[in-house]
């Protein structure tokens, strides 16, 4: 699951006030002075960076997960100064083209609308997707045929983003779907609603190219991995491996992470600079974590004998970043990782670092926000996952509800969070009755309390209160929290 915006000034900043006494200074005074402020300017950001480092020592255990963790922030503070650096290799997989965005009923209000959504849509699935993204000039000269789509699979394009945008009382509505050029198959579609001041401004348009762009990603990572899901893993792809890794964490399947795991190995001891192998290096371990897939079974019941999964966790997030800094992705597994160890400070610095670079993507939205409540942020925690919630629609992962659901919890909304436990619902998911069992007692419902326990024990006989206290803590919940939860709990039943 899962500091401050500030970042250090340049050295230009740290000088400027020289140029005020042009003049009355000599310029070598002026180029000693300079050199000083630079000096005394390294030393206060030293002294910060001293105090990350320290409190990753205190959050990291282990020498190697703290070197790893030491890496990362010492590259961000001397980047700047850095003569070189590892070149990361890029995994792509299939290609895909935007059509620019149609405008039916030549509407002049909605052509700069238009423009805007399909720019950002490229530029989003450019950035944010591992896609091979035809460039807009070249995607827009398929329209000179009479068949766009035909001469796009011509051309090699894989799939086809087409979209339109059509008046809707004062606003817009845009509808864009996906087609699948191999199979002819539609593969996403969604509709989004521009309001008027939208429409004046254009930044819902950059809003809904944002998220369009991530949900067309994911689309067609799942389109794609329908097609080798059960191809044996030494014959996938690069790409192939890495989406193996993002659905496993998805789907929750112990085949699909015993999967992932074994190929990310393979794949990262291949391709050491490989920046997203290692990123879903480090996802699949963070599923291993939760849920003990592949363990010996001392280590499926008892969470905390399976923490040292931690540290393999946080050195594969943290390769990841040492050779991509400026991915969104990478940032974000690596904030997750490092919100294992349950140091908010430190946990917000690097998700906020994730979010700055993707601020409209759901999936960082949501799951980051997951880690800012868990760790007691429960109001910034919830306003970003109930944003990605509202910026996903239909497409909103489950886990996402969490977030609010546990909130309400907190502060004693008992029956708001059971309605958002409900959005959370998985029938035959443990985690979904036994969230339901610590909440419905203080509803007065103890006999529906005792059923989600029965309903809990079937799935997971050997699960206990101390199991269910564990698993929390693993999560970063405050003991009040673990105290409260296990009071409700033994009133419903659950053994200790």
């Amino acid at each position: 699951m899962n500091g401050g915006w500030g970042s250090a000034m340049s050295d230009k900043d740290a000088v400027g006030t020289g140029t005020d006494l042009k003049g009355a200074v000599e310029p070598a005074a002026v180029e000693e002075s300079s050199r000083s402020g630079r000096f005394r300017h390294r030393l206060r950001n030293i002294g910060a960076l001293v105090a990350s480092i320290a409190a990753i020592g205190a959050v990291v255990s282990g020498l190697t997960g703290y070197w790893s963790a030491w890496k990362v922030i010492s590259n961000d503070f001397f980047k700047r100064d850095s003569p070189s650096r590892t070149v990361s290799l890029i995994t792509k997989g299939p290609t895909v083209a935007v059509l620019p965005a149609g405008n039916p009923t030549k509407t002049a209000a909605l052509e700069s609308i238009t423009d805007v959504l399909a720019q950002q849509l490229v530029s989003s699935l450019g950035k944010f997707s591992l896609l091979k993204v035809v460039p807009r000039a070249t995607a827009a000269n398929f329209l000179n045929d009479r068949d766009p789509a035909e001469a796009a699979r011509a051309s090699g394009v894989d799939y086809l983003v087409m979209g339109e945008v059509r008046p809707l009382g004062e606003g817009a509505r845009v509808n864009i779907h996906v087609a699948d050029l191999r199979s002819r198959a539609e593969v996403w579609s969604a509709f989004s609603d521009i309001s008027a001041e939208g429409i004046k401004t254009e930044m819902d348009a950059y809003e809904v190219g944002d998220v369009s762009a991530s949900q067309i990603s994911g689309a067609i990572d799942g389109a794609e991995y329908k097609k080798f899901q059960n191809k044996p893993v030494d014959e996938l792809s690069p790409y192939e491996c890495i989406i193996q890794a993002r659905m496993a964490g998805a789907l929750g399947s112990q085949t699909a992470t015993l999967r992932a795991l074994a190929c990310s190995e393979q794949l990262t001891t291949k391709e050491p600079n490989n920046a997203m192998a290692w990123a879903a290096r480090s996802a699949v371990i963070n599923s291993q974590r939760q849920f003990g897939y592949g363990l010996t079974r001392d280590l499926v019941v008892h969470v905390e004998k399976r923490l040292y999964l931690n540290d393999e966790m946080i050195r594969a997030a943290a390769r990841a970043v040492e050779l991509a800094p400026d991915d969104a992705v990478v940032r974000r597994y690596f904030a997750q990782a490092i919100g294992a160890k349950c140091q908010l400070d430190l946990y917000r610095q690097e998700a906020e670092k994730a979010l700055a670079l993707n601020p409209n993507d759901p999936v960082a939205l949501g799951f980051l926000g997951l880690g800012f409540a868990f760790m007691g942020d429960w109001d910034k925690g919830s306003a970003l996952a109930e944003k990605a919630i509202r910026l996903a629609g239909p497409s909103a992962s489950y886990n996402w509800w969490y977030a609010p659901a546990k909130r309400h919890w907190w502060r004693g909304e008992y029956q708001q969070a059971l309605e958002d436990f409900r959005h959370a619902y998985i029938d035959g998911f443990w985690l979904s009755h036994l969230d339901q069992a610590y909440t419905l007692p203080f509803l007065n419902r103890l006999d529906d309390a005792k059923a989600q326990v029965t309903k809990l024990l079937k799935l997971r006989p050997d699960f206990t209160i101390r199991e269910a206290d564990a698993y929390y803590r693993m999560y970063c919940f405050s003991p009040e929290y673990i105290e409260k939860m296990n009071l409700a709990l033994r009133q419903a039943g659950l053994p200790e």
